[in-house]
């Protein structure tokens, strides 16, 4: 990736397969980040207020598909955090399937990292990345990585997780996120968090997200005028 002109924000979305890792790689380029500020967005909180529908059924619904996204209120945020001006950012409840009638406030930072599934599916949130990374992980090591995660950390069973997994998981991560691999300036591969220790994964993501650690590098240069 080149940056073309110097910046007073980076702007960069992570995005990947469920449990593909790119919380995790995202977590890391902030941290790459210091000294200066960097903050990291979830697109989990732009779901749109689905609960408040009458006639809404959670077991139905299908949360894997770009439109259970409100992308015009991410796109605004994120163009308002570029421009320098806080945002009240949407807190999402999964409990209940609403937003909470909270905000959570977010201050512009020099390096801004969204993480998210549907991030390049669309055109207008998709333009306002500086870098776009997409974390590429085979679909038994997503599998498996989500099964861990959302039987010992959510309370669901083995057979809920794999029943979401191939009702909807799996058949709109080729529809509408694999394609994103496309748009993207940076490809990471991620072949086999799933085998590795816990102890293990961070300095893992860390090696992982270098690339990405490398362009901030890039554009710290260029914010300092070298």
């Amino acid at each position: 990736m080149s940056l073309l002109t110097p910046k007073k924000r980076l702007l960069i979305g992570v995005t990947g397969g469920s449990a593909s890792g790119k919380t995790e790689i995202a977590r890391a380029a902030a941290r790459a980040a210091a000294p200066l500020s960097a903050i990291v967005m979830a697109e989990d909180d732009y779901y749109g207020d689905h609960g408040a529908k009458p006639d809404f059924d959670p077991a139905a619904f299908n949360f894997d598909h770009p439109a259970s996204r409100d992308h015009d209120l991410l796109a605004r945020q994120l163009a308002a955090l570029k421009d320098g001006k806080s945002v009240k950012a949407p807190v999402y409840d999964f409990t209940i399937h609403r937003r909470r009638a909270d905000t959570r406030r977010i201050e512009p930072a020099d390096v801004i990292v969204v993480e998210g599934i549907h991030l390049f599916c669309d055109a207008a949130v998709r333009a306002l990345f500086d870098l776009r990374v997409f974390v590429e992980a085979p679909d038994d090591i997503r599998l498996a990585r989500r099964l861990l995660r959302d039987v010992n950390e959510r309370g669901r069973t083995p057979q809920s997780v794999v029943g979401q997994y191939l009702r909807t998981v799996r058949p709109m991560h080729h529809e509408w996120t694999a394609p994103g691999r496309e748009h993207a300036h940076l490809v990471i591969h991620n072949d086999a968090a799933a085998a590795r220790p816990a102890d293990h994964l961070a300095s893992f993501f860390e090696t992982l997200s270098l690339p990405v650690c490398d362009a901030i590098d890039r554009f710290k240069a260029e914010r300092a005028g070298r």
